[in-house]
């Protein structure tokens, strides 16, 4: 088992340095020149050509990749647009992405959880079918779409919640609806199909010929390798509120590192651009340890 989390682990840190390339590449590629940007448009040549030299854009691609990637690991790396660290700027950013992240996260399991249950217990029922159309509803809406609505409706004529403007529990429950509601269907719905599956097993049988209540037998015995697929999903989607909500937070004014991101692809800030994507490619690998380490607490068998 620690050979195998080793192995992860090497595997992991190989596609942040691909993930790292790629994106030095792209970005490279950009038709568009950073240095006058922050000279702005009526800056001489000369002005900008101190600028690109300053910030080390005249030295050969190679050269530039491997200055990023030192600054990049010393917490060196620094934004076009102030000046600040990179990295620092994340770190002071996540707390709100977090909070966001665990509230949305919270709305999916306490929604998901129940309706794939009931819907696994009446399947092919009117409710069934009705939480099939819904869910469908719900997943297709576009997120920037939801949170303007959600915004107009429940923030400005009812004024029952805050517009948002800031990370703080009164401007949660708007974004966290917005994440929350196409989630908890997505999930429901995934949760609906495994558990139909696992109820038509033989150890269900055996257990309902027990005499088995059928609340215990979904709960507890089918729930549990229904369950395992789930968070598979659940570990990358998890990945991604962590790295950013980018039109959540842009449309709430939330703080967090999506709103961070969008701010400096605007301004070209490119090593700030550079910082939030791997941070991303981070979430996501981590993501993935952590899940095949649940594997083995949710079932006994991989432990062999």
């Amino acid at each position: 088992m620690f050979t195998e989390l080793l192995k992860k682990i090497g595997w992991g840190i190989a596609t942040l340095f691909g993930v790292s390339i790629i994106v030095f590449i792209l970005l490279y590629l950009v038709p568009a020149d950073p240095a006058r940007t922050i000279a702005g448009e009526r800056a001489n040549p000369a002005t900008i050509a101190a600028i690109r030299h300053k910030l080390g854009m005249d030295k050969p691609l190679p050269v530039q990749y491997a200055y990023f990637v030192r600054d990049a690991l010393t917490n060196n790396l620094r934004s076009y647009r102030n000046d600040d660290r990179v990295m620092s700027a994340i770190a002071r950013r996540f707390p709100a992405t977090l909070l966001l992240a665990v509230a949305g996260l919270a709305i999916w399991m306490i929604v998901a959880i129940p309706l794939g249950l009931a819907t696994a217990k009446y399947g092919a029922s009117f409710f069934d079918r009705a939480s099939l159309f819904l869910g469908l509803i719900a997943i297709s809406i576009p997120t920037f779409w939801l949170g303007r609505i959600l915004q107009h409706y429940m923030g400005y004529q009812w004024g029952l919640f805050s517009v948002g403007g800031g990370a703080g529990l009164w401007n949660l429950p708007l974004p966290a609806l917005t994440l929350g509601i196409g989630g908890a269907a997505y999930y429901a719905r995934l949760l609906h199909s495994n558990l139909t599956s696992v109820l038509h097993q033989d150890y269900i049988r055996a257990t309902r010929a027990r005499g088995v209540g059928e609340v215990k037998v979904l709960s507890k015995h089918a729930l549990r390798n229904a369950i395992i697929p789930v968070i598979a999903v659940l570990g990358l989607d998890v990945a991604s509120l962590l790295s950013g909500l980018i039109f959540t937070e842009k449309i709430f004014a939330w703080p967090g590192i999506g709103s961070l991101a969008i701010d400096s692809i605007l301004n070209l800030d490119v090593p700030m651009v550079m910082g939030t994507v791997l941070f991303s490619s981070l979430m996501v690998v981590v993501a993935n340890i952590l899940v095949d380490v649940a594997y083995l607490f949710i079932d006994p068998r991989l432990r062999q």
